[in-house]
């Protein structure tokens, strides 16, 4: 059994070393089946996100930019809390646009989904990786392993990916892309985290996700 001065002392590096608790994550939330809620509720009924019992855990929700205030406490994505090294996986389709690496969130790649049935372009982005398995220009499909959790970056505090879905109109012409809360477009339906599951067929249109780190016990390969 670990004794009190044992868990401070455990304790006491993480305090230190993380300007908040996010860098000892793993001491207060399971390792799956842990939500943590976004800002607000994204379904219209308010309903909480369902997260399966064998996905492993979201440690920090969606928070986007109040409209005409401080970016201050922004979080344009979902951070996904596994080991440092766990596969992450194409969570639809597409056509890698970017992978590489920058100071603050690391080794990242960004997926392109074309249109959506709206018109508007959909990109997925993956950040601070241990590796990244794929380059720019390489076509990837739903499941595919592309790269693994880590917590390169200066943002990272932890091992997580950071995953974020964006929309915009025609990339060609300059259009910035809007962050969207990821639980809107699972497979199952908004708020509904889906699992992937190579035995299954999935569809890839309309634009729907699938969850971008495997989950316990569902064969994903």
């Amino acid at each position: 059994m670990m004794g009190a001065g044992n868990i401070i002392l455990k304790l006491v590096p993480c305090l230190v070393t993380a300007l908040t608790l996010s860098g000892c994550v793993g001491l207060f939330i399971d390792k799956y089946g842990h939500v943590s809620a976004d800002s607000k509720p994204v379904g219209e009924d308010g309903r909480a996100v369902f997260m399966p019992p064998d996905a492993p855990s979201i440690s920090q929700g969606f928070r986007p930019a109040p409209p005409g205030e401080s970016v201050s406490g922004v979080h344009n994505g979902i951070d996904i809390f596994h080991a440092s090294g766990t596969p992450v996986i194409a969570a639809a389709s597409g056509t890698v646009i970017s992978s590489y690496f920058e100071p603050f969130a690391g080794r990242r790649i960004k997926i392109d989904h074309g249109q959506d049935e709206n018109g508007l372009y959909v990109r997925t982005g993956y950040f601070h990786l241990k590796k990244r398995l794929v380059k720019e220009g390489d076509k990837v499909i739903r499941g595919q392993q592309i790269g693994t959790l880590g917590m390169s970056g200066l943002l990272a505090g932890f091992p997580h990916l950071h995953f974020e879905v964006r929309v915009g109109e025609d990339p060609a012409k300059g259009h910035e892309f809007k962050p969207m809360n990821p639980h809107r477009f699972w497979v199952n339906g908004v708020g509904v985290i889906t699992c992937f599951d190579s035995t299954k067929e999935w569809p890839d249109t309309p634009f729907q996700t699938t969850y971008p780190i495997p989950c316990r016990g569902i064969v994903w390969k």
